[in-house]
């Protein structure tokens, strides 16, 4: 898969099939209707691709952004590469600005004809593009034609548990600590990718020693509580169980992640490892001693063996 900058393109003379969306997740109606983008490309002879933004659109719309900031599943990086697993042809990036958001669809479309050889541009079902407020959108759908590009707007909702597929489902299952319907949706367990850092070594004083796991900026984080979760670490998977919270026993107020690796002795502090979800155990709670802490520690290493047997 090729990544190009559609400001930086001049003209690709060849055919391509296009779609437009965020794709936060890649989740499983995302991977439906990507797959669906690669077929309708090799029935018209063209390359897929998916228009995209580097940066979310509700960073730049959304005025109370400072007091709510947006909480990725993905990061930009991570997005791409699990977009190119799909097999498309091309990313076509566009940071996202408010003079872009006054583009109408017309205009829109009027660019990557400029661009391409525009055979069709797919859309989800509840996909739009261009000024929402302009009424060219509509009236391009009931067209299904704009100029010589196909409009095709798939009509396919997907649901996991009677609940609809989106992004916005997967960050509030994630929020809530509900990792299992968070990962049926995504079709794999979601994850934080990030850096060990030396934290106050509270785990170690325990005998459960822990890797501090720096919080990236925009990723979105589970509910505070104790995970089952497995550890990447140099292409090799460990078990392991994860506190997310301030660790209320000890009185403070930092919020972190630690994760205590199953049979692993090694230090890593500024190594970077992936951290995946399996499922959520139980909330984080204070406890009166260590000794009690040291206890229910002991229980939730078993706890997240079965779940990860």
């Amino acid at each position: 898969m090729e990544i190009l900058n559609l400001d930086d393109i001049i003209f690709l003379p060849f055919p391509c099939v296009v779609t437009i969306g965020m794709f936060d997740g890649v989740h499983k109606g995302h991977k439906f209707m990507l797959q669906d983008l690669r077929q309708r490309a090799q029935n018209f002879g063209a390359k897929s691709v998916v228009v995209t933004f580097s940066n979310h659109p509700r960073e730049v719309l959304d005025s109370k952004q400072e007091q709510n900031p947006i909480e990725l599943i993905q990061s930009k990086q991570e997005r791409y590469n699990k977009i190119a697993e799909q097999g498309v042809d091309y990313i076509f990036e566009v940071f996202f600005t408010k003079e872009f958001a006054k583009i109408s669809p017309k205009e829109f479309l009027n660019i990557l004809q400029k661009k391409t050889i525009l055979k069709a541009l797919v859309l989800g079902y509840d996909n739009s593009f261009g000024n929402p407020n302009n009424t060219e959108f509509k009236e391009i759908i009931s067209e299904g034609k704009y100029l010589s590009t196909q409009i095709i707007q798939d009509k396919n909702t997907m649901y996991e548990q009677e609940i609809e597929i989106s992004s916005s489902a997967i960050r509030k299952a994630i929020k809530n600590g509900n990792i299992v319907l968070a990962n049926k949706m995504l079709e794999e367990e979601f994850s934080i990718y990030s850096n060990i850092t030396k934290g106050y070594q509270i785990g170690r004083s325990l005998g459960f020693p822990t890797a501090n796991i720096q919080i990236p900026t925009k990723k979105i984080v589970p509910k505070n509580g104790v995970y089952a979760t497995r550890v990447l670490y140099k292409n090799r998977l460990y078990n392991s169980v994860t506190n997310i919270g301030t660790r209320p026993t000890f009185e403070r107020k930092d919020r972190s992640i630690e994760t205590f690796i199953f049979d692993f002795n090694e230090e890593i502090y500024n190594e970077n490892i992936r951290l995946f979800f399996v499922d959520y155990l139980r909330e984080e709670r204070k406890f009166e001693d260590k000794s009690l802490l040291i206890g229910q520690m002991k229980i939730d290493i078993e706890n997240a063996k079965k779940v990860l047997a």
